[in-house]
């Protein structure tokens, strides 16, 4: 490593200050994320300050100033640079390249981190859309504003969600039924359709 470090020129020892830390903790945090401790999209505020928010609030937009896009841009920019000062060229093109690659790189961080959270808000079940659609009661939902439960699919899932009526009666196993709307805890209000609520009167 000393042997490696002595044979850098001064504008590669520069460049190597900024890349080696860097890829440390790019490792460090790639490690953390593996294992499940780690944020991948923890971002700087105006302050910098660390935080859970991206720089801009637009949903739409790319969070380009963040931990690890910082982290890569001074990682791939800085080994970037030792390479490119080995060619023997001009140092502001070497600069230059150095700086386009950790561009680069912190676009491409930018990138996968708004995909990553586009994946995550997929991912979430929004219990709005589940109103006006039929599911199947699982378990009995009681007539006193007591929970059951209740199947259906929703947004490309089978799910089992709590579910309250206020048809005054109870609504037993295997009876399909109706959801209205949803209260303060996301728990489905449901309704017998007219045809099963004849039958179950019967």
């Amino acid at each position: 490593m000393f042997d490696w470090w002595e044979s850098l020129s001064l504008l590669q020892r520069i460049f190597g200050i900024v890349a080696v830390p860097a890829t440390i903790i790019m490792i460090i945090q790639t490690i953390l994320v593996v294992i499940g401790v780690g944020d991948l999209d923890a971002d700087v505020d105006v302050d910098g300050d660390v935080s859970d928010a991206s720089f801009s609030d637009d949903s739409e937009g790319l969070a380009l100033v963040s931990v690890r896009g910082i982290v890569a841009f001074f990682a791939v920019g800085g080994w970037t640079g030792i390479v490119m000062a080995q060619l023997e060229i001009h140092t502001f093109f070497v600069t230059l390249v150095a700086l386009i690659a950790g561009i680069l790189a912190l676009l491409f961080v930018a990138f996968m981190i708004k995909l990553t959270k586009k994946l995550q808000a997929d991912g979430k079940i929004d219990y709005k859309n589940a109103i006006g659609k039929n599911a199947k009661v699982y378990i009995t939902i009681p007539a006193d504003g007591r929970s059951g439960k209740v199947n259906l699919t929703l947004q490309g899932r089978f799910v089992e969600c709590d579910a309250v009526t206020k048809d005054g009666q109870a609504i037993k196993p295997g009876i399909n039924v109706v959801i209205n709307g949803l209260d303060d805890s996301n728990t489905l209000i449901v309704s017998l359709p007219e045809a099963n609520k004849e039958n179950q009167e019967k």
